[in-house]
C-alpha cells in the first residue's frame, strides 16, 4: 500500500479537495491525510472539522471513471475496487516549548480529534523536546527554508527509539528554484542523521497538481541519499508501522488480556502445584525438606570445628618444636 500522509486541507476550496482525492485514485495511492495546519499554539476551536470525502458520491463523474480506468492500468493493482483509506491530521508549527507540551504531553481535546499527530519545530529547543517527551507520531520540517538549527543524529536517534518518523514533503521544490535547493540539501542532512531510517515522504500538495505517482517520489527520494529499499519503505512499510503507533497512541499503549469464563473456571478449580515440582521437572528429584533451625545448628556446628581446629593448630606445632 502506497501512502501520502500530508495533503493540506483547504476548507473554501471543496473543488480542489475532490480533484486532489481524484488525482489519489489515479496514481494508485491507498491512504492519504488530510492536514490542518496550526501556527504557534493550539486551542479548542482548533478541533477537527474536517468531513472525509464521499468516494460514492464521485462515481457518477467522467473524472472517477477515468481515474479507475488509470489505476486499473497500473501494473501494482489488481484489484477493480476502489478501497481508499482517508485519515485526518493535525500539525502544529511553533518554537514555544511550552505551546508543545501544551498541546501534545496531555488530553487536549482538539488534538484527540485527529487520528495523526505531528509537530514542525522551528527552534531548537522544540525540537529537543519533540525528540524526547512529546506524544506525537511524526516531526515535520520546513525543508524549503534554511533551518535555524543542525540536525544533530544523537536527538533525532532517540525519536526513532520511541517510534517516532520524520518526514519530507517534495511538493514545495516544485513552486520554487530557490526552495528545491534548500530541500535537496535539507533532505540529505536529514537522511545522514538517521541514517535513512524512520523516514516517510509525503506531497504536502495544496492542489491535485502538485501530487506525483509512488514511482516517481521512489525515484526522487533516491535524489535524496536513501537508498531505493528505503524510499520504498518511505511510503510503504514505515507509514503503516507510523499508523501502528498512532493507534496504540490513542488507546494509550493499554492492553488487556481476555479469556473466556470456561478458562477462568479452569484455572480456579486447577489444584495447586508442590513447591518441589519445579526441580523435579528439571530432573533434579524430590528435593526433601530440612528445617531452617536444623540447618542452621548444622553450619553453627561445622564453625565451632573449624575454629577449634585453628587454634589447636598452633599449640602443635610449638610441642614438636619443644620435641
Amino acid at each position: 500500500m502506497f501512502h501520502d500522509l500530508a495533503c493540506i486541507w483547504q476548507d473554501t476550496n471543496a473543488q480542489a479537495q475532490r480533484d486532489r482525492a481524484l488525482m489519489t485514485i489515479r496514481l494508485g495511492i491507498d491512504c492519504f491525510a488530510i492536514t490542518h495546519e496550526v501556527n504557534e499554539s493550539l486551542a479548542d476551536r482548533n478541533r477537527c472539522s474536517i468531513q472525509p470525502l464521499n468516494l460514492e458520491s464521485l462515481q457518477g463523474t467522467s473524472g472517477f471513471h477515468d481515474a479507475v480506468r488509470m489505476q486499473q492500468g497500473l501494473p501494482w493493482k489488481h484489484s477493480t475496487l476502489v478501497n481508499q483509506r482517508q485519515l485526518t491530521r493535525l500539525t502544529l508549527s511553533t518554537e514555544d516549548s511550552s505551546a508543545a507540551a501544551q498541546a501534545f504531553t496531555g488530553t487536549h481535546a482538539a488534538a484527540s480529534s485527529y487520528d495523526l499527530l505531528a509537530v514542525q519545530p522551528t527552534s531548537e529547543r522544540v525540537l529537543q523536546q519533540a525528540c524526547t517527551s512529546l506524544e506525537v507520531d511524526i516531526i515535520a520540517f520546513d525543508l524549503a527554508k534554511r533551518l535555524p538549527f543542525r540536525l544533530k543524529p544523537g536527538p533525532l536517534q532517540s525519536a526513532l527509539k520511541r517510534g517516532i518518523f520524520f518526514e519530507i514533503c517534495y511538493a514545495p521544490a516544485l513552486r520554487e528554484e530557490t526552495a528545491r535547493r534548500n530541500l535537496f540539501a535539507n533532505a540529505l542532512a536529514l537522511a545522514r542523521a538517521t541514517r535513512g531510517k524512520g523516514i516517510i515522504i509525503s506531497s504536502g500538495a495544496r492542489s491535485a497538481f502538485e501530487l506525483r505517482g509512488p514511482y516517481d517520489v521512489i525515484n526522487m527520494a533516491t535524489l535524496f541519499g536513501l537508498s531505493e529499499q528505503d524510499a520504498k519503505a518511505a511510503l510503504t512499510t514505515n507509514c503503516e508501522a507510523l499508523l501502528a503507533h498512532a493507534q496504540s497512541r490513542k488507546a494509550y499503549r493499554g492492553t488487556v488480556l481476555l479469556t473466556s469464563p470456561t478458562e477462568t473456571q479452569q484455572q480456579r478449580q486447577q489444584p495447586a502445584q508442590p513447591a518441589n515440582t519445579a526441580s523435579q521437572q528439571a530432573g533434579l528429584g524430590e528435593q526433601p525438606s530440612v528445617p531452617i533451625a536444623a540447618t542452621l545448628q548444622n553450619q553453627n556446628v561445622r564453625a565451632h570445628t573449624a575454629g577449634e581446629a585453628a587454634a589447636a593448630s598452633p599449640n602443635k606445632q610449638r610441642k614438636r618444636k619443644n620435641r
